[in-house]
């Protein structure tokens, strides 16, 4: 998708020079002859041949408004582009949370199931002691392989997930994938009002918007200079024999006045050299059908590029203003889980898996709490997943590049092709293991890269 847009760039910076060039020229030939019979030229004296070139010359300002409007056209895709790419590194860095989130939940399941497996032992041994059901070890053994079916699932979504990730890379959907670094906890420094102020002015929709804008008045200047003619300046050279008299039959060779003379029989010739010159220029006459609908039409289309402007950016502050009140609530609800949720809930299990093996409650006391704590800690890292994910849409609505090497697909005119290996996110692409955005390869590495450092530094910045 980046390698077309690519291309496409260059196709409109190309129409540039073709739209300021002049009209090509054109030459003529021609002859006239006297009489239908045989050639009469040189001896018939209305015979002639003729030869011209003619070049049509636009109304000054005609050319330069018809070079402006490609030129926006070109400047308003490359925007486009640029709103791509950041798209697209804002794509990764979904894919990559989520990713992380997946790898977390397996942990999570793991670690939940290996304390399942001691709530079953402990209803095993109250069972073997006659102090307990055997339903509680049913009950444990049930729960047991709910969660290990869950983590089947969640294995399944994070295949899926990897597949995805390298789609979007431009890779082989089988690439191994490492396990990502934890992402940073710490709050986002920037402000609604810094994130509006900023896609205000760098949002390369608004800008696109914006040269689209300025196409438009170039068209509407075009359409007003179509009301002046154009003109077309011609000249020709032509050339005619003429028979001066029947004399004595000569050769050919220069005449007493200096003349070109042919020998013919028994006439002397001359030969007469001629030119022309000529100048023309259209006449608007059906201007009230032709050109003054085309200005009514190109003021139509500014108005309508205007309008899709200030719609462009009402809808961009609306998604900047959702995704940052979905960046606080995430905020808020993960630092809810760490500051009370996460460690009573941890406690509650543990008493209550204490209090059972000890001989006092029952399996469901201790599988409900072990639900709770496993529900949470679930939830709070999907909200830090979430949190990183509304900052990656905010940056790349407000137009953020810094810290980002985004890649440049390859020029379509160069014969390397959209998909050749050096297409928009090869190797060299914007995921590594540590972290979403950094332009050194995708996911491969430990958990132990630097993750965290790295979104420090985007938060201090």
């Amino acid at each position: 998708e980046l390698a077309a847009a690519q291309a496409g760039v260059t196709s409109a910076r190309h129409r540039i020079p073709q739209a300021k060039a002049l009209p090509d020229p054109s030459i003529s030939a021609g002859y006239t002859n006297v009489g239908l019979n045989r050639y009469t030229f040189g001896i018939a004296d209305d015979a002639v041949w003729a030869f011209g070139a003619s070049q049509t010359i636009p109304f000054p300002g005609k050319l330069i408004q018809k070079g402006k409007v490609a030129q926006k056209d070109a400047e308003a895709l490359d925007q486009q582009l640029v709103a791509l790419r950041l798209a697209t590194v804002a794509r990764v860095k979904e894919l990559y949370y989520d990713l992380f989130t997946a790898h977390k939940t397996l942990e999570i399941l793991q670690e939940k199931t290996k304390l399942l497996e001691q709530a079953e032992k402990a209803a095993l041994s109250r069972y073997a002691s006659g102090r307990g059901d055997q339903r509680d070890a049913v009950i444990a053994q049930t729960e047991k392989y709910m969660l290990l079916e869950k983590a089947e699932a969640v294995s399944q979504r994070r295949v899926t997930l990897e597949g995805m990730l390298n789609a979007v890379l431009n890779r082989e959907v089988r690439s191994p994938l490492g396990r990502p670094g934890e992402p940073s906890k710490t709050p986002y420094k920037k402000s609604l009002d810094d994130l509006l102020v900023k896609a205000s002015f760098d949002s390369p929709d608004t800008k696109a918007r914006m040269k689209k804008v300025e196409r438009a008045e170039a068209k509407v200047s075009q359409a007003k200079a179509e009301f002046v003619p154009d003109v077309t300046v011609s000249a020709g050279y032509s050339q005619k024999g003429f028979r001066l008299g029947q004399e004595p039959l000569m050769a050919a060779g220069a005449g007493p006045d200096g003349s070109d003379v042919t020998g013919s029989p028994g006439y002397r010739q001359r030969w007469v050299d001629m030119w022309s010159a000529s100048v023309s220029m259209t006449v608007p006459l059906f201007f009230f059908m032709k050109q003054a609908e085309g200005l009514k039409e190109s003021k139509a289309d500014l108005a309508e590029s205007r309008y899709d402007l200030e719609a462009g950016k009402l809808a961009i502050a609306s998604a900047i203003r959702e995704n940052y009140a979905q960046l606080q609530s995430a905020e808020r609800l993960a630092e809810l889980f760490t500051s009370g949720t996460l460690p009573k809930t941890r406690q509650d299990f543990q008493l209550a898996l204490a209090g059972y093996a000890g001989g006092r409650g029952d399996i469901a006391s201790v599988v409900a709490r072990l639900k709770t704590v496993l529900d949470y800690e679930a939830q709070y890292w999907a909200q830090v997943a979430e949190k990183h994910k509304a900052v990656a849409r905010l940056e790349s609505l407000a137009g953020f590049t810094d810290g980002l090497t985004l890649p440049k697909p390859p020029d379509a005119a160069n014969g390397s092709g959209p998909a050749n290996g050096s297409g928009p996110a090869n190797s060299s692409g914007p995921v590594n293991g540590s972290g979403p955005a950094n332009g050194s390869g995708p996911v491969h590495g430990s958990a132990k890269d630097t993750v965290a450092a790295r979104h420090a530094k985007i938060d201090a910045k």
